[in-house]
C-alpha cells in the first residue's frame, strides 16, 4: 500500500497522489493561491457567483469548487482575514462595495479580469449596476478594432455569455446589448477580414440573431422576432452552418405552437431535424413536436416522440455550458417533459417533472435561475391541484407564477389560457375559481398594457 511522503501514513488505495487527503489539504493552505485555469472560472458555480457581484459568494464557490475543497480558515490567509471573517462574508446578504477590498481580494485568488465586474487597478471607478464591465469595453472599441483571432474569439465568448443570460436577464437590456454587438460586427463585416474570419463573424452574427428572435417574441414584438428569425436563417445557409439553420426552424416551431397553429409544428420540426440531425437541437425540436402532439390529442404519437427525444439526449455528452439557451442537457428534458404530461392528463408525472424544474431552476437565496421555466412549472402545479379539487392550492402557484418579472410572453399565455379554460371545465359557474382565473386576467391586462 501506497504512504503519504509527508506523514508516512498508508493512503487510500484510490489516491494517485503523493500526500494523503490531510496533508494535501494542509499543503494547499500552507501556499499562495494558484492560478486557475478559465474552465474552472466558468464552472456554473463560479459563473453564478461572479454574475452576483458579491464577492463572500465568489469565495464560498471558489472553495466548493477547489480541490481539495478548502476551508474558510485558509482562504482567509490568502486574503488577510479570519475564519470568522470569511464567514460573514460568504452568509451576508450585502455584497462587499470597497473596491479596494475587492481588488486585494480578487488579486489573492487570481480572479481574471475578464469574469470580474469591476476594473482591477480603477479603486476610484464607481462598483455596482452602472459599472462597465469587459463586454461594455470591448462593444465600444469594435468600431476601432482590427479584426483578428482575439478580436473574434472575444466575440464569440461574449455572444455565449448573452445567450447564458438569456434565461434570467431583463428582457430589455440583453436585447439593447446583443443589438449592439450585431451593429459592431456589422462594421467589423465592412472592413478588411480574411475569409475564415468573414465566416465567423458571420456564424457569431447568426447566433446573436436567433437570440435576439427569442428575446422580441418573448416581448411581443413578433414581426422583428421573425424578422430576426429570417436574417438568421440566412446565415445559416451562407455559412453552412447546419446548427443555426435548424435553430431557425425551431423558433418556426415554437412560433406556431403558441400562436395555435399545431398543423405547422411538425413540418417545421422535420426541416430543423434534416439540417442538423446530430446535434442537440434535434432534441429540442422532438419537445416542440410532442407538445404539438399532446394539444392535438395525439397521446400514443406523445409518448413516442418523447421517448425518441430522450435517446437522442442521451447521444450527447453533457455540454460545459447548459445554461446557453441554444443547448439542450438532461435538466431540461424534464421542462418538456411536463408540459406533454399535463396535457395529456398524466398528473403525476407532470407534477413530478414540474417539482424537478424547480428544484433545478432553484438558486441557494431562493429565486429562479430559470424564472420562464420556474413560472410553467408552478402553473402545471396550479392545473394538478385543480384537477384534484384544491383550488386554494391552484391559486396559490398560479399567483406565484404570475409574480415572476421575466416572461416569455405568448408562451405564458398559452400556458395561463390552458389552465384558466381547465378551471372553467372543472368548476363552471363557481365563484370560487375566480381566486385562479382573476390573476390570469390581471396578468394578460398587464402585458397588453
Amino acid at each position: 500500500m501506497k504512504a503519504c511522503e509527508t506523514c508516512r501514513r498508508p493512503m487510500a488505495s484510490d489516491n494517485s497522489g503523493r500526500l494523503c487527503t490531510p496533508c494535501a489539504r494542509r499543503s494547499v493552505q500552507a501556499s499562495p493561491a494558484e492560478e486557475k485555469p478559465d474552465e474552472f472560472w466558468r464552472r456554473p458555480a463560479l459563473r453564478e457567483a461572479l454574475r452576483s457581484k458579491h464577492i463572500g459568494y465568489v469565495i464560498n464557490a471558489y472553495r466548493l469548487e477547489h480541490r481539495p475543497v478548502l476551508t474558510q480558515a485558509a482562504v482567509g490567509r490568502w486574503l488577510g482575514l479570519g475564519q470568522p471573517q470569511v464567514s460573514r462574508l460568504e452568509s451576508s446578504r450585502t455584497p462587499v462595495h470597497d473596491l479596494n477590498k475587492l481588488e486585494a481580494w480578487a488579486r489573492a485568488l487570481h480572479i481574471p479580469q475578464p469574469h470580474l465586474w469591476f476594473q482591477l487597478g480603477k479603486a476610484s471607478a464607481q462598483v455596482g449596476a452602472d459599472s462597465d464591465t469587459p463586454w461594455d469595453e470591448l462593444v465600444r472599441g469594435l468600431n476601432r478594432s482590427d479584426v483578428g483571432p482575439r478580436t473574434v474569439e472575444q466575440l464569440q465568448i461574449f455572444t455565449e455569455e448573452l445567450c447564458c443570460e438569456y434565461a434570467w436577464r431583463d428582457a430589455g437590456e440583453l436585447k439593447a446589448e446583443a443589438r449592439r454587438c450585431l451593429q459592431g460586427i456589422s462594421t467589423l463585416l465592412s472592413g478588411s477580414c480574411t475569409l475564415v474570419e468573414h465566416r465567423e463573424l458571420l456564424v457569431t452574427a447568426g447566433w446573436l440573431m436567433l437570440l435576439t428572435g427569442c428575446i422580441e417574441y418573448d416581448m411581443g414584438n413578433y414581426r422583428q422576432a421573425e424578422l430576426d428569425r429570417s436574417a438568421a436563417f440566412r446565415v445559416g445557409e451562407e455559412t453552412g452552418h447546419g446548427e443555426i439553420i435548424a435553430w431557425a426552424f425551431e423558433m418556426s416551431a415554437w412560433f406556431a405552437l403558441t400562436q395555435g397553429r399545431l398543423n405547422a409544428v411538425g413540418p417545421a420540426c422535420e426541416a430543423g431535424t434534416a439540417a442538423a440531425p446530430n446535434s442537440s437541437v434535434a432534441v429540442q425540436l422532438s419537445a416542440q413536436a410532442a407538445k404539438a402532439a399532446a394539444r392535438m390529442g395525439r397521446r400514443d404519437s406523445v409518448t413516442k416522440i418523447l421517448d425518441q427525444g430522450y435517446r437522442l439526449l442521451g447521444q450527447h455528452e453533457r455540454p460545459t455550458r447548459p445554461d446557453n439557451h441554444f443547448v439542450i442537457d438532461p435538466t431540461k428534458w424534464d421542462f418538456y417533459a411536463m408540459d406533454c404530461y399535463r396535457i395529456v392528463g398524466e398528473d403525476r408525472r407532470a407534477a413530478e417533472h414540474a417539482q424537478e424544474v424547480l428544484r433545478i431552476s432553484r438558486r441557494p437565496d431562493g429565486s429562479d435561475r430559470s424564472p420562464m421555466r420556474a413560472t410553467e412549472a408552478r402553473l402545471t402545479l396550479a392545473v394538478v391541484a385543480l384537477r384534484q379539487g384544491d383550488v386554494a392550492e391552484a391559486a396559490e402557484w398560479t399567483t406565484t407564477a404570475l409574480a415572476a418579472e421575466r416572461k416569455s410572453f405568448d408562451s405564458l399565455a398559452m400556458v395561463a389560457d390552458e389552465l384558466r379554460a381547465e378551471a372553467e371545465r372543472l368548476f363552471p359557474n363557481d365563484p370560487v375559481v375566480r381566486s385562479v382565473t382573476e390573476p390570469i386576467k390581471q396578468a394578460y391586462a398587464a402585458m397588453h398594457a
